[in-house]
């Protein structure tokens, strides 16, 4: 009978601190089974490329483990860890990193508080922790909740730039906020982050003897209706019918000078509109490198971006059919002097691009299963293939690749 009261008291405490906290748990599951065909490897004892067989590969794409919550009025905290890639083939045309070995490896992929500063407005927030630099439509939006069946993958080579990690994470300091006009047409949403990106130096564990922070803001003009009611540091893009606007953000990041280099920076712009059931969203952006070294300057520039429109089509037992058709590129140096440049920055060549055509299926705005036709194409332009550097030519695990395409059945369930 004691163990029982006990047992009682805890259980009600926890639930009293879980109300009072307004903790809420959340786990997002992704799981896909790909076809891949033509996709071939790198024979360096014949110096030439052999195509190895077709194949299916399932594979736990994402996972994600969440703990979200408000103990304070106006200060929230969000934690998330990641556990991806598990069953991954790297002969697979899917572009990602290596298998999560028999092993897998969690980490944490979000981690912040957010501190509203001015009481009962939106104006102005404080954000400290681990989170993404503030440029990239497409890096921003949860993975789980994209529309084409895979991100488009313009945010790797953001991310590698800026931060030189696939996860594109770093600790830092935001101010934030929105204004809303009080006639409800017009949003403007402002943002500027400090954060720290270890790069390469000393094992990954400083930035190095010279020292720069990464610097990055964004400013979002949304017009007609706001994409989010508050503040938030995610976006999304299917308001499935609720949202009529549009917003245009102009954005920017830059680091000066590190031991890696000179300058690092990336700029551009990015949209998403919502009409009715129709969706648009993308981001066009420019990136830039320089070493100074005597008695030259190393220069290294490229651009990426995306482009997707998508459609809800309501069916009955309130199921929403969605027709998607995405398109990414990734260009970069072409001409053998701008390729040796770029090797020796240790930076992206060539091209690489992905077209993805297919279809949603949600069940409810958290369950969906896809079906999508996945087209990869590259060039080395002057370059050599063997060593050029973009995911077109190469893939963790397998060395020089020539990727191909793939053919994939998807689901994702979020809770």
């Amino acid at each position: 009978m004691t163990l029982s009261l006990f047992g009682q008291s805890d259980s009600s405490r926890i639930t009293r601190l879980l109300a009072d906290y307004r903790i809420k748990p959340s786990i997002g599951l992704q799981f896909w089974s790909t076809y891949s065909m033509n996709m071939q490897v790198y024979d360096a004892e014949t110096g030439t490329y052999r195509r190895v067989d077709d194949r299916v590969n399932v594979q736990l794409r994402r996972s994600r483990f969440g703990l979200s919550g408000q103990p304070y009025e106006r200060l929230k905290f969000n934690i998330v860890t990641a556990l991806d890639l598990l069953g991954h083939d790297v002969l697979a045309a899917t572009q990602a990193g290596s298998l999560n070995g028999n092993a897998p490896i969690f980490r944490i992929w979000n981690a912040w508080l957010q501190w509203q500063l001015t009481r009962e407005s939106d104006r102005l927030y404080l954000v400290t922790g681990y989170f993404l630099p503030l440029i990239g439509r497409e890096s921003i939006t949860p993975a789980l909740r994209s529309t084409s069946f895979e991100k488009a993958w313009s945010q790797f080579y953001l991310r590698r730039q800026l931060t030189g990690a696939g996860s594109g994470r770093a600790l830092g300091l935001m101010l934030a906020g929105q204004y809303h006009d009080p006639g409800g047409n017009f949003h403007l949403t402002y943002e500027a982050a400090l954060q720290n990106p270890t790069f390469t130096a000393y094992d990954g564990n400083s930035v190095g003897e010279r020292y720069r922070p990464l610097l990055s803001s964004r400013v979002s003009f949304q017009f007609g209706d706001a994409e989010a009611a508050s503040y938030s540091v995610t976006r999304r893009v299917n308001y499935f019918g609720d949202r009529t606007g549009l917003t245009v953000s102009l954005t920017a990041a830059r680091q000066g000078e590190t031991d890696l280099f000179s300058s690092n920076e990336a700029y551009g712009w990015e949209w998403v509109g919502n009409h009715g059931q129709w969706q648009v969203d993308g981001e066009y952006l420019w990136l830039r490198r320089r070493l100074e070294t005597e008695p030259v300057t190393q220069r290294w520039a490229a651009r990426t971006g995306y482009l997707r429109i998508s459609r809800n089509w309501p069916l009955p037992a309130e199921r929403t059919l969605q027709p998607t058709v995405s398109y990414w590129w990734f260009r970069g140096p072409t001409t053998r002097e701008a390729v040796t440049t770029a090797q020796q920055l240790e930076l992206y060549t060539g091209s690489d691009s992905g077209l993805d055509v297919g279809f949603n299926l949600y069940l409810n705005p958290d369950t969906k299963f896809s079906l999508f036709y996945a087209h990869r194409s590259g060039s080395a332009g002057a370059g050599d293939p063997v060593v050029t550097n973009n995911t077109f030519f190469q893939q963790a695990g397998a060395g020089s690749v020539r990727r191909g395409s793939y053919l994939g059945l998807g689901s994702v369930v979020i809770w």
